[in-house]
């Protein structure tokens, strides 16, 4: 019976062991499996395990003639309207209480720079008549450069706000001033003086057309954008500063292709697609983005007809080519 007891306990031993021994093996195949998930082969071409590529869906490129169509958010930054004193200029209302008291000083300043410039004139016609002594004009001249550097200082200040001094002069009554920001890589698409149309929520089912009239001297370092000046004359008086726009600007006819939105990725400003070479060879492609449907986009440059791009599961292809 001592015998029999222990024999059960060995038997039952080993099957431990072997039960262990067994789950070690599953794991460590699962390990081996779970880090051989894909490889690089260089700086964009991807292989992956034949089980996992075909997770992936693709489509064929297809090239056609299109009209491009750039589509950014705008945002209603200014409008004019009838100022209670019919004889002055239009009354310029902003979307902040800041942009409105910049604009402010900057009315100030200039008022106080044109009268020092004619009061300079005025000090220095009266030196030629001798009506006026040396010091005299030299303290005309000093004021003169004061009020020129306080309007300058004023100009900037409401530079920062994103506005333009020159433009909000040239805003008759009942127009806006619509801001959008446009990447770098379709300010070749945008020209002074074209269309843009333009729909609001505050009016549903209806369409505007206002024109370029201004693009900004620099590029934003963060967001690599430029901002676009629209105006829209004549506005419903629904709309309002502060409210937001979509603004689409239709271009000429080109060759692109057409690619869903999901296709594409982006990094540090560059976007790309993964184009699929056969069952297991993945490479992350640059591609030009010329237009901008709302649900797809028009390339340009970075694709040929036939080949296959990746549609589901991008954001994974994109953490395994950048090493995330």
């Amino acid at each position: 019976m001592h015998a029999f007891r222990w024999m059960v306990l060995v038997l039952t031993s080993g099957c431990i062991i072997s039960g262990c021994s067994h789950h070690d093996t599953q794991q460590s195949v699962a390990t081996q499996q779970h880090r051989a998930v894909a490889t690089v082969e260089n700086d964009s071409i991807l292989v992956l395990p034949p089980e996992q590529a075909r997770q992936f869906t693709t489509i064929p490129v297809q090239i056609d003639s299109v009209g491009l169509m750039l589509r950014v958010t705008g945002r209603v930054v200014a409008k004019a309207i009838i100022a209670a004193d019919s004889a002055v200029p239009p009354l310029i209302v902003f979307e902040t209480n800041d942009a409105a008291q910049r604009f402010t000083e900057y009315l100030k300043a200039r008022a106080s720079f044109e009268h020092s410039s004619t009061q300079l004139a005025r000090v220095r016609e009266m030196a030629e008549h001798h009506a006026a002594s040396g010091k005299d004009v030299l303290e005309a001249v000093t004021e003169h450069r004061l009020q020129q550097a306080a309007l300058l200082d004023a100009e900037s200040e409401l530079r920062q706000s994103g506005l333009r001094p020159d433009l909000l002069q040239r805003m008759n009554t009942g127009s806006i001033l619509i801001a959008c920001d446009v990447p770098e890589g379709f300010l070749p698409y945008v020209q002074l003086g074209e269309q843009a149309h333009m729909s609001f929520a505050a009016v549903p089912n209806q369409d505007f057309v206002g024109r370029v009239i201004e693009l900004a001297d620099a590029v934003d370092p963060i967001t690599r954008t430029v901002r676009v000046f629209i105006v829209l004359q004549h506005a419903p008086s629904v709309i309002r500063p502060g409210m937001f726009a979509t603004i689409r600007i239709l271009k000429r006819q080109v060759s692109a292709a057409i690619v869903p939105r999901q296709a594409v990725i982006v990094a540090e400003g560059q976007p790309y697609v993964f184009v699929q070479l056969d069952s297991v060879h993945f490479v992350r492609r640059p591609i030009v983005i010329a237009g901008d449907t709302g649900k797809e986009f028009q390339v340009t440059e970075g694709l040929l007809a036939g080949e296959h791009i990746v549609v589901t599961r991008t954001m994974l292809l994109k953490g395994l080519s950048f090493g995330y």
